[in-house]
């Protein structure tokens, strides 16, 4: 009995050694929570201007249409916020679409492992017209706008009000972060 007392303190006085070996001489790595994440790039002393592909709906409304515009941001962070707010003036040409309501805002943007995490505000499932074909061409007018302006982002989480949600407007699967959907463009899903 008291051999298993002995062991059992020695193992104890070693687990705590290891603890404060590591948590005393090993440095802290931080690591920042979801909305503290970055897109990498400098802050430069003046804002840039390119021009992008952005995805609306064509007037028929069973695809996606690219209208091409200029975007101007400070950072690539501040680039990526402002090709969605793009998205949410909608079209300047007339033979395309809005693809999401005005009433839409943008909560926050950040970057983690290639994916782009757009967290939207206000009343989406209010606002949204309705429909699931609608529902597809306004979550993929975000993600292809994302994916395909922007080197190193291959997936678009789309968060609603701060939180994973399992539909944008009640249809269309926002759980898991999504990859273009380039054959959008001829009206196809699959």
């Amino acid at each position: 009995m008291k051999r298993n007392l002995t062991a059992a303190a020695v193992l104890i006085l070693a687990v705590v050694a290891a603890y404060l070996f590591i948590r005393y001489t090993l440095p802290a790595r931080k690591i920042s929570p979801p909305g503290e994440g970055t897109l990498s790039g400098p802050v430069l002393d003046t804002p840039q201007t390119r021009e992008m592909d952005l995805f609306f709906a064509d007037t028929t409304g069973r695809r996606l249409s690219i209208e091409r515009r200029e975007v101007t941001g400070g950072t690539r962070e501040e680039m990526v916020k402002r090709a969605v707010e793009e998205l949410i003036k909608g079209p300047l040409e007339e033979d395309r679409m809005r693809t999401l309501p005005e009433a839409i805002l943008i909560r926050s943007i950040f970057v983690r492992d290639q994916t782009v995490w757009v967290d939207l505000g206000g009343a989406i499932e209010d606002e949204h017209p309705g429909g699931a074909w609608t529902e597809v061409l306004a979550v993929y007018s975000i993600v292809n706008t994302l994916t395909e302006n922007f080197t190193g982002v291959s997936k678009v989480q789309i968060l609603i009000n701060g939180r994973e949600s399992e539909t944008f407007a009640g249809h269309v699967d926002i759980s898991t972060p999504l990859g273009s959907r380039i054959q959008l463009l001829a009206g196809d899903w699959e």
